[in-house]
């Protein structure tokens, strides 16, 4: 363990200053403090240090640099490095200049402690490493230090760049996807996939896979056995199968799924301590893989939830105003045909889903002797009216996980011509879904009966649509419209 290290402490934070000191002495060991870089130095060069823990960030110097200088003068020091601006650049250039680790902060006393311990093992190879250096006396042990040296860098390397894979990701993002293609270009296996079992049949049934050109299809489903789950419950918590590997993904103690890999690209290898090493990247990619998908599970409880108030809002709305649900709908549907025909993203196509039924919702906050008006409105009611699509943007951005969606209500009513409102955008400046849903707007408000005109016929309404074409409405769009119109695409028309 850690007891009787000497571990200088070099942060100019007193309170994480006193609250590593207070754990590190509870734990026996002999604590130093330095708050700048110039004392630590000088307390190097009168102490026998072991363990050095380094903020990046110094009153007087930039803690890697001063890692440089640590190690120039007294190379068998482990380092640790921490921050609380995780920066990779920092990462890969500590671990060049012989960090033995980097903590983010915050971070959990447990994980400190194993950091140290493996900081002071690797001290020790240190330490035997500069002996023989000295001596001359064994080349070979010279080697094979180096070698292990090598691959713990490569190793922690490796960790770091799984852990900002998964740090990169969005909500938007698919998970298992980037989990599988993280598993085949870290472990270099020639197939992976990930696994739902079926616990009526026994059987695992494949949701994703990643394979190599070469490589051939997994199989669909896979029968499981009672040595299947008697290895789970092992302390290896894996199965494994011939090549095959099988790993679970646990989320509260629940497993949700199997991650499966094949053999090696480049051969089988035989070396345990490197089939060691690839189950724990497995199970680090595991660990963080069902931290993400936890993650969307609570995003899309939430989405949920908000979904559930807009409704309740729109209710409220076509109590007022029958017009509003029923254009909604249309519009909505119309919206994602097109969506469709203009072959836009998959996340595009799920903003227009939600944002559609909802893209009136500021309507609300328009008076009922403006909204249900039947005569036409003054420039001031119009001025009123006008600014529903603001008050859609407030109401909706109230949530932060919503703020794209806020944004395409806010736009629904810009003109591609730059004259349209609440911000006069034009062009490429308004989002793509509120371009699309303005097409599919216009098209219904002339094509729907109001108490202050009558329909307008579907030819004249697609004629409107055409001549405003650059002007009120995106062109390429309007020109998509009319073509699915004219084709009777649509059930309206």
């Amino acid at each position: 363990m850690i007891e009787g290290s000497k571990i200088l402490l070099v942060d100019d934070n007193v309170d994480i200053i006193d609250a590593l000191s207070d754990f590190l002495t509870l734990n026996g060991c002999n604590v130093l403090v330095a708050p700048t870089g110039r004392e630590a130095m000088e307390i190097l060069d009168k102490n026998e240090v072991e363990v050095v823990i380094l903020d990046v960030r110094l009153p007087d110097t930039n803690g890697v640099s001063l890692l440089d200088s640590i190690k120039i003068s007294n190379p068998t020091v482990a380092v640790v490095m921490v921050t609380g601006y995780y920066n990779p650049n920092y990462v890969v250039e500590a671990m060049k200049k012989g960090a033995s680790d980097f903590l983010i902060k915050p971070f959990e006393f447990d994980k400190l402690m194993l950091v140290l311990i493996r900081a002071l093992r690797e001290r020790s190879l240190l330490i035997e490493k500069e002996s023989i250096y000295q001596t001359l006396e064994d080349k070979k042990k010279i080697e094979l230090l180096n070698r292990e040296l090598q691959k713990k860098i490569k190793e922690l390397t490796t960790m770091y760049q799984i852990s900002n894979q998964f740090n990169s990701l969005t909500i938007f993002n698919d998970v298992y996807e980037k989990m599988l293609n993280i598993i085949y270009d870290a472990l270099e296996v020639k197939s992976c996939g990930y696994y739902i079992f079926d616990n009526k049949n026994k059987e695992l049934i494949l949701y994703k896979e990643k394979t190599n050109n070469n490589g051939s299809m997994l199989e669909s489903r896979v029968p499981v056995s009672g040595a299947f789950f008697e290895n789970l419950r092992s302390q290896k918590k894996y199965f494994s199968n011939k090549n095959e590997l099988y790993l679970p993904i646990n989320i509260k103690g629940e497993c949700i799924g199997f991650i499966m890999v094949d053999s090696k690209r480049n051969g089988f290898k035989k070396d345990d301590h490197m089939l060691d090493s690839d189950i724990f990247f497995l199970k680090l990619i595991a660990e963080k893989a069902s931290t993400q998908i936890e993650n969307r599970m609570l995003y899309e409880s939430l989405f949920e939830n908000v979904f559930q108030t807009l409704t309740s809002l729109i209710a409220a709305i076509q109590k007022r105003d029958s017009y509003t649900e029923n254009h909604c709908h249309r519009v909505t549907d119309m919206s994602l045909i097109l969506a469709d025909k203009m072959d836009l993203p998959d996340y595009e196509r799920d903003v227009i889903r939600f944002v559609g039924p909802v893209h009136d919702l500021g309507k609300i906050g328009i008076p009922d002797s403006i909204l249900l008006k039947p005569g036409g409105l003054s420039d001031e009611e119009y001025f009123m009216m006008k600014s529903h699509s603001a008050y859609g943007e407030e109401i909706l951005s109230r949530f932060d996980i919503l703020s794209k969606e806020a944004k395409i209500i806010r736009s629904h009513h810009e003109r591609y011509d730059g004259r349209g409102y609440p911000d006069a955008l034009s062009k490429d400046e308004i989002p793509v879904c509120s371009r699309v849903i303005a097409v599919c707007d216009t098209f219904d408000a002339m094509t729907t009966n109001r108490p202050y005109r009558s329909a307008l016929g579907k030819e004249h309404a697609l004629n409107e649509i055409e001549r405003c074409r650059g002007s009120q409405l995106d062109p390429d769009i309007a020109d998509y419209f009319v073509e699915i119109a004219r084709n009777d695409v649509y059930e309206k028309v």
